[in-house]
């Protein structure tokens, strides 16, 4: 794959800025029957937590106009058989990995992520810190500026890693919170984790999901994540992967003018399974039809217009 694809997510290289977001990944073993994964730049495991979660009551995914709402729950069976079981199968796509943690406190948070440390071949660990289909609401440490910046700075004291902060616009002022991943030195914020919405049945007047609402993915997402990608990318400097509606390359590179660096492709491979793959072989060429002759020459550019000296 030609270097001209190369992008930067503060100190990891990435040969091409196409990333599987976690979700559809479910840890690789269906979609690497389809596709040799280690075209792309990188992926991300679905999120694993501390102890194995049973996650929400069926039904707890229902499609909507061009995407999904889902209510999963972070369903799991627990980081330590995630280790033993599921990332032997992960280490063998030779592919950057991100591994996605939850936790219900900040003692587990910080416990995972030492388990995780000795694992040589994993690239960075990305903190859920915003998943909106749990009931229990210490996983959600974004709705608490506080809370988040005293986890974010004893997480960066233990890990080995570079850490990731998937945050949405859910509960919290993002701003601040990227602001406070920036302070605490975070290597790069995951923007934008699934904002909540609902369904009804027609019929019934009730919610098509056992629990109420659910986290919304799809192409509806895509408008919403380029304008906070691009809000954050003119007052923080820090380094974003831009996920929602992310369906073909165009959407990528839209995302990339924004203000990302690399992109998360989540539901449109539950619509194609191959969808990241052929975004990542045709990348260059897509490129070029805007008149780029690198993803860095791309990114480059936007971050020439923003001026965060002033904020």
């Amino acid at each position: 794959m030609s270097s001209k694809l190369t992008t930067k997510i503060n100190n990891i290289i990435l040969k091409n800025p196409i990333t599987i977001a976690s979700g559809p990944f479910v840890n690789g073993e269906y979609l690497d029957t389809i596709h040799d994964l280690d075209i792309l730049g990188a992926i991300t495991t679905k999120t694993v937590t501390y102890k194995p979660r049973k996650g929400n009551p069926s039904p707890r995914v229902a499609e909507i106009k061009d995407g999904y709402i889902n209510s999963v729950g972070l369903r799991n069976a627990g980081i330590k058989r995630f280790i033993e079981m599921k990332l032997p199968f992960v280490e063998e796509m030779n592919v950057p990995t991100f591994v996605s943690i939850a936790g219900e406190s900040m003692e587990e948070y910080i416990e995972m992520v030492e388990m995780l440390n000795p694992i040589e071949f994993i690239t960075a660990i990305e903190l859920n810190i915003s998943c909106p289909n749990v009931h229990n609401k210490s996983i959600m440490f974004e709705s608490d500026a506080e809370g988040i910046k005293i986890l974010l700075t004893k997480i960066k004291e233990v890990s080995k890693k570079p850490i990731l902060v998937k945050i949405s616009n859910n509960n919290a002022d993002i701003l601040k919170t990227a602001r406070i991943c920036k302070e605490v030195g975070v290597d790069a914020i995951v923007l934008l984790n699934s904002p909540a919405g609902m369904r009804l049945d027609l019929h019934t007047g009730q919610s098509v999901l056992t629990r109420q609402y659910g986290g919304m993915s799809g192409k509806p997402l895509k408008h919403i994540a380029l304008k906070i990608v691009n809000e954050i990318s003119h007052e923080v400097d820090i380094p974003i992967i831009g996920v929602g509606g992310i369906f073909n390359n165009d959407d990528a590179i839209e995302m990339l003018l924004a203000g990302a660096c690399a992109v998360g492709i989540g539901s449109a491979i539950m619509y194609d399974p191959l969808a990241a793959y052929k975004m990542a072989i045709n990348f260059e060429k897509d490129l070029k039809r805007y008149n780029f002759e690198s993803v860095e020459q791309l990114v480059e550019s936007v971050r020439k217009t923003r001026n965060w000296n002033n904020k």
